[in-house]
């Protein structure tokens, strides 16, 4: 639904979102640093500080055993050799696969300003993607409405980027589209997805409004992030915190005409009651996981909330 008008004026505004907008985001990508694994140790060391085990270790060198290294890292076929204890010393993996969950559900495909939620969710998924594969990264993702998703495995490739980004403009310009919503939570599914495409120590975004959160998402989501990074990202529009101005307003799906009715001050109470109360729901169940939570406003250009995204050493 929409209210209000959606003014030009400024790149991916509007109902949908274009290609060359998500194209042109790779500049923008440029100013931007995705965090890298701080904790995540030698597993040879016995040192363990993180929980992503199983990433990848590249052979760096043997050298000379040392007190404190751990026995298992000890190359026996070079000891025999040289008749003194040398040991392996492993390098962790420079990139990370990245993980990109796209909302493009109906509840998406609303805005009172500058553009739909729908747009600033496709939007955001393109400059992380783009941002990634600047880093080196693996980008890769799963694009999800009500009805289906599809999945595009990580691999450092422009094209398999480009791939995300078409699935991506398909879901987002069948919206509106079609009336017809699934009872079946595909959210859900989405999640089950990501753990089988998911390498154990993967930066997953999940950009959502997460208007579908529930129970049975929350359980997923604590399997997910297990053994991998998450980063919740809440899409909201200032119409979902808080209800214009007592009145009557006229609000359009762009087939239909609907009216309503904000003079109940009770109403206007439940209805930002409703969203703190999942919002907390939703920040709560990614702090269990270690991972972290923000909100974006829908209107809110990259220049906007690029500075405070991640933190100063660009670490969650």
């Amino acid at each position: 639904m929409q209210t209000g008008n959606l003014p030009q004026a400024v790149s991916g505004t509007g109902a949908y979102a274009s290609l060359d907008d998500l194209i042109g985001l790779r500049h923008t990508a440029r100013r931007l640093a995705l965090p890298r694994n701080q904790t995540a140790t030698n597993p040879m060391t016995g040192q363990l500080r993180s929980k992503h085990q199983g990433r990848g270790m590249d052979f760096s060198e043997v050298r000379l055993y040392q007190a404190g290294d751990d026995i298992r890292s000890i190359d026996w076929k070079v000891t025999a050799r040289t008749s003194k204890t040398h040991t392996k010393v492993f390098q962790e993996e420079r990139e990370r696969p990245v993980l990109i969950l796209l909302d493009q559900g109906p509840s998406l495909y609303f805005g009172s300003q500058v553009r739909f939620k729908s747009v600033a969710a496709i939007r955001l998924a393109a400059l992380l993607g783009w941002t990634a594969l600047d880093q080196g990264d693996r980008v890769g993702g799963i694009v999800f409405n009500d009805q289906t998703h599809l999945e595009t495995r990580p691999r450092r490739s422009r094209k398999s980027l480009l791939r995300l980004i078409h699935d991506s403009l398909s879901f987002n310009q069948s919206l509106g589209k079609t009336t017809h919503n699934s009872q079946h939570n595909q959210f859900s599914d989405m999640i089950q997805a990501a753990q089988r495409t998911s390498r154990h120590g993967s930066l997953i975004f999940i950009i959502s409004d997460f208007s579908n959160f529930d129970a049975d998402i929350e359980t997923r989501l604590k399997q997910l992030g297990r053994h991998n990074d998450l980063y919740g990202i809440q899409i909201i529009d200032p119409l979902d915190r808080e209800l214009p101005a007592p009145g009557r307003y006229s609000i359009t799906d762009g087939a239909g005409i609907q009216e309503i009715d904000t003079r109940s001050r009770q109403a206007r109470s439940r209805h930002a009651a409703q969203f703190e109360t999942r919002k907390r729901q939703v920040q709560h169940a990614f702090q269990k996981v270690q991972g972290r939570f923000t909100q974006i406003a829908a209107f809110e250009q990259p220049d906007d909330y690029l500075p405070n995204f991640f933190d100063q050493r660009g670490s969650l």
